[in-house]
């Protein structure tokens, strides 16, 4: 089954913990614990193999590898491995409904979550303040991210047009596609594909779901069908002359209209007008190409025109897009009565020590008054006598 779409929930690997230990037991000095590995990234990497994302299980929760916990003897742990998803070429990914990647080289590939940080065992967290420290780091917990995949179609053709203009019939004529034909609206619900015949290049074309009026608006498959023209080369607008609702201009103006309403950008591609169905009509109008994609007639013609405009150097209108984020420790302060919770990667970093309980607190409270936390809490109106909550940690502000 072709699959377009895909809703996931990712998870960095955790870090690992450091570890407390020293050459000399006895006298607890020389410090020789070893730190934590870093927990595994989630990557998205474009594979020229892959042409869907059926190989991905829509809604599932994929994890990275958890780095490893220090050991004595300056034993480091090991870093987590990362976690690659593979996509094809076309793929965008989104977080909170924002794009962070749109794909399209061979191998490139976006990091959407860097593993999580280890901590340092006792060996790391020497320095002049504390020569022989008796504490460690614990790792930084697991990250989750949501994301959305949304994969279009790479084609050199595409084919569009109102339901039931015939464009599974091209194509079927056009390529060595077997797309299924039936009289009646939606014929196609997914796209078909196809090499094109009886040309020096082998043009590969997609015929997509018939459009219709508000298609850009999300009306019928709208959305779906006109998100597989962002990575075409050039767009065929099949016609139907026996439309009993629209002429041949008005059935043109609703797929100019609609493409436009979707992303203007659609509209720098190349297009070529075709009216399928001549045999029952005049052919007197030189703004169009006249076929019958049922009996083949007019079929040599369309080729030569697909060639003439793909050599005159058609490109693909998207490139392939990062968006660099500035990674900043996250803090959030929540007031309740007079205490000030504080939640965030910056508390984990200030409370997520183990070893000695009192080197633990000392090291607690140093880090708080080092950290942009104290300040932030000032800024906020804290005043001595509240309380300050990080994690399970509760004490009395004092200025």
């Amino acid at each position: 089954m072709f699959v377009d779409e895909i809703n996931l929930t990712v998870f960095s690997g955790a870090g690992g913990s450091g570890s407390v230990s020293f050459n000399n037991i006895s006298t607890k000095s020389s410090p020789n614990g070893g730190s934590g590995g870093v927990g595994g990234s989630v990557k998205i990497s474009v594979s020229p193999d892959l042409h869907d994302l059926s190989h991905i299980i829509s809604n599932s929760s994929l994890k990275a590898e958890n780095g490893s916990d220090g050991n004595k003897n300056y034993q480091n742990g090991k870093n987590g491995e990362e976690l690659e998803l593979k996509v094809p070429s076309g793929t965008q990914v989104f977080i909170d409904n924002k794009l962070h990647a749109d794909l399209h080289e061979r191998e490139s590939s976006y990091t959407v979550i860097e593993g999580s940080r280890s901590g340092r065992g006792n060996f790391d967290l020497v320095s002049k303040r504390n020569p022989n420290p008796q504490i460690c780091e614990q790792g930084q917990k697991r990250h989750k991210v949501n994301i959305k995949l949304v994969y279009s179609i790479y084609s050199d053709l595409a084919i569009i047009g109102l339901p039931n203009a015939g464009k599974s019939t091209l194509i079927s004529q056009l390529t060595n596609s077997k797309a299924k034909i039936g009289d009646y609206e939606f014929t196609t619900i997914t796209p078909n594909l196809g090499i094109l015949n009886n040309s020096e290049y082998k043009l590969t074309i997609c015929d997509l779901p018939g459009l219709i009026k508000g298609a850009s608006e999300g009306i019928g498959m709208g959305k779906k069908v006109l998100k597989h023209l962002r990575n075409t080369k050039i767009i065929i607008y099949l016609l139907d002359p026996l439309n009993e609702h629209y002429s041949l201009d008005e059935q043109t103006s609703l797929l100019f209209h609609e493409i436009e309403e979707f992303d203007k950008s659609l509209c720098k591609i190349p297009i070529i007008k075709v009216v399928n169905k001549s045999d029952s009509i005049e052919n007197d109008n030189e703004n169009y190409i006249y076929i019958s994609a049922l009996q083949g007639r007019g079929l040599d013609n369309l080729i030569n025109n697909i060639e003439d405009i793909y050599n005159k150097g058609s490109e693909r209108i998207y490139e392939d897009f990062q968006k660099i984020t500035i990674k900043s420790e996250d803090l959030n302060i929540s007031l309740e009565e007079n205490k000030f919770i504080c939640t965030g990667s910056i508390v984990e970093y200030i409370i997520g020590l183990s070893g000695s309980s009192e080197e633990v607190n000392n090291e607690i409270f140093y880090r708080f008054e080092k950290s942009k936390l104290s300040q932030k809490l000032q800024d906020k109106g804290i005043q001595n006598g509240d309380t300050v909550v990080l994690g399970n940690l509760e004490f009395e502000y004092k200025k």
